[in-house]
């Protein structure tokens, strides 16, 4: 019992040392390969062949390095030698198919390992680049099916599973634009099929932008990377132009939206239409078509538009509301000693529950705190300095502001030395208008003087003889 046991185990050993094993290897049209058998024994000699064991040879290689290559003109220059690896460069579809690998070695069986060549079909039927809206359409499958079907399907950019059965249908968006990749699953053995594809749209931007009117002001607008100018250019572009919508006293938006800014597509410069004190970042070519400024004002507050139209109708656009923070300081932001002073701190709305602001202030103040503002019934020396007001939604920040009180005492110094210069001026004055006066007068008495010296004067003129 032992002796046939250990004869039908030889046995086995040697059907897998003959038959060997089988993989398969999937490929595109064009891509380089490799095919490595499961072994390579010192001193063996090895035999590649296409299609069946023994039918065409490919290559060969013996224990003293010496190789030898396929003379057909469909393999020439394509197949090399890396060990006992076969090496296939660009493969042609008529190169798909079985590929045998024979191993010999003195005193051993022949090893064989075929290898399955299966060529994958990744089609990109439409159009490259897409204009946001377009239909994005991939195809992926295979030149052959074989046993135990593998499964197929799409990642898109972002990793998320995508189509049904190798087939993606989508309308093109923002976030198709980038690398898709075709996925060939058997078991636990997966291989990956990158294609490109290009989306011409506007990158996605926050639907509200939050500044201070002691922060400056940035409008985002560009687009989508990598995708460049030119390729816009592809897509027959018409206009390119920044609308703002400024926020009315109301609370509402204005229904007559001014134009700040239209791109002279030729020269790729900005014309200026209602002045704001906004600029254009004027890196175009990159896609970067975005608006600064140093610091914001009350005045930004507003819905901002980036357009992009092309000659077939459709538009490309991103909307940004531009919410300035700003702090007010009634009666005013210079005072003396004992004044009261009420600080607001508001957006020009009402603040949405998840939202809060946060007051910072001098070390040494105390103050009365309300949820919008807060009071100081009596500043002094320790309340002067800067007071902040940040912004909060949840544990985020989104912006602050600050402002600068300065509280001087009832008389200062400077007070002080500014009165005492005044009173020894206007005293000066009054000295010299005195003496003026005195001298004045002191001269009409002389002249009268000068004028009565005889006793009896006789008054000049004509007398009667």
């Amino acid at each position: 019992m032992k002796n046939f046991i250990q004869s039908l185990l030889l046995l086995i050993a040697v059907i897998v040392s003959t038959t060997g094993a089988q993989k398969e290897i999937y490929a595109k049209e064009g891509q380089d390969i490799t095919l490595e058998p499961t072994s390579y024994p010192a001193n063996s000699y090895v035999y590649w062949y296409f299609e069946k064991q023994d039918g065409h040879q490919l290559a060969w290689l013996n224990p003293l390095g010496g190789k030898g290559f396929s003379n057909d003109e469909k393999w020439k220059n394509r197949l090399s030698l890396t060990g006992a690896s076969l090496v296939i460069n660009a493969l042609q579809e008529d190169l798909f198919g079985t590929f045998v690998c024979k191993i010999s070695a003195a005193g051993q069986r022949d090893s064989i390992t075929v290898f399955k060549v299966i060529q994958v079909n990744v089609i990109e039927k439409s159009a490259s680049p897409l204009l946001s809206g377009d239909y994005l359409s991939l195809t992926c499958s295979l030149g052959s099916v074989p046993q135990n079907t593998p499964e197929i399907y799409w990642l898109s950019p972002q990793g998320n599973r995508e189509g049904n059965k190798g087939i993606v249908y989508i309308q093109a968006r923002s976030e198709h634009n980038g690398q898709w990749d075709c996925v060939v699953k058997k078991n636990t053995n997966e291989k990956k099929f990158p294609v490109s594809v290009t989306v011409v749209d506007l990158a996605p931007v926050p639907s509200h932008q939050y500044t201070s009117t002691d922060s400056p002001l940035t409008i985002p607008c560009s687009l989508i990377s990598p995708v460049t100018w030119e390729q816009v250019k592809k897509k027959e572009i018409e206009e390119v132009q920044w609308h703002f919508a400024p926020k009315l006293s109301s609370g509402t938006l204005s229904d007559n939206p001014e134009q700040l800014f239209s791109l002279d597509l030729e020269k790729l410069t900005w014309k200026k239409g209602k002045d704001k004190g906004l600029s254009p970042v004027y890196n175009i070519k990159n896609g970067n078509l975005s608006l600064t400024k140093s610091k914001a004002t009350v005045e930004d507050r507003g819905r901002y538009t980036c357009s992009m139209k092309f000659k077939d109708g459709r538009t490309l656009e991103t909307t940004v509301d531009v919410v300035v923070l700003e702090i007010i300081a009634h009666p005013k932001a210079e005072l003396i000693y004992g004044q009261q002073v009420n600080l607001s701190c508001s957006t020009g709305d009402q603040l949405p529950n998840d939202m809060k602001l946060n007051w910072t202030s001098p070390k040494t103040s105390s103050y009365i705190s309300y949820p919008t503002h807060i009071t100081v019934p009596e500043v002094g020396k320790e309340d002067n300095g800067k007071w902040g007001c940040e912004l909060w939604q949840g544990g985020n920040k989104l912006t602050s502001d600050e402002i600068l009180l300065k509280i001087e005492p009832r008389l200062s110094v400077w007070m002080l030395v500014i009165i005492c210069s005044a009173a020894v001026i206007l005293l000066l004055l009054l000295v010299l208008a005195f003496i003026h006066y005195r001298r004045r007068k002191q001269k009409t008495r002389l002249l009268r003087h000068q004028l009565c010296q005889c006793k009896n004067p006789k008054p000049k003129g004509f007398y009667r003889t």
